[in-house]
């Protein structure tokens, strides 16, 4: 075999190489693309979740008061995990943003020395989250923890 004969053979493999790692490289950029997660697939599960709220002032959290729900797979988390008490009667939800893990917000309270806050509810496992309030000027006001306990046993949960 000549040395012409010799580089004909190994310009095709070398070829074949360079297309199966571009290939191999595009799948794996596939599969990352894929495995992003969707903010509609919100990660929580559903249950009977024990969420404990805990009001704060002067940096103390207060005691706690432990309220039970039953989320079902369709509810929208917005109303079940975000549906903390707000600060004020005034004090209204917006600028909503939801990621698979964690629900933003923040607040615009009307006649409140502190007018605007943030909120944030944050799932560190699908059946464990925290989060809390906090108002312009006064700072933290409102701590959660949530635990799913069980599943729910009927619609009335």
């Amino acid at each position: 075999m000549t040395k012409w004969n010799r580089r004909v053979v190994r310009r095709p493999r070398a070829a074949a190489l360079r297309f199966g790692l571009s290939a191999i490289l595009l799948l794996g950029a596939a599969s990352v693309a894929v495995t992003r997660a969707d903010p509609a697939d919100f990660q929580a599960m559903p249950g009977l979740w024990r969420i404990v709220l805990r009001v704060v002032s002067n940096g103390h959290a207060g005691p706690p008061k432990v309220e039970w729900r039953c989320v079902n797979e369709g509810d929208d988390p917005w109303a079940r995990f975000a549906d903390l008490p707000t600060p004020a009667p005034q004090c209204q939800r917006s600028d909503q943003h939801r990621s698979s893990t964690a629900l933003d917000w923040t607040l615009s309270c009307a006649g409140v020395s502190a007018p605007s806050g943030r909120g944030r509810v944050e799932f560190d496992t699908p059946e464990h989250y925290t989060g809390s309030v906090s108002l312009q000027g006064r700072g933290e006001v409102l701590r959660v923890e949530g635990v799913r306990r069980a599943a729910c046993t009927g619609p009335s949960d």
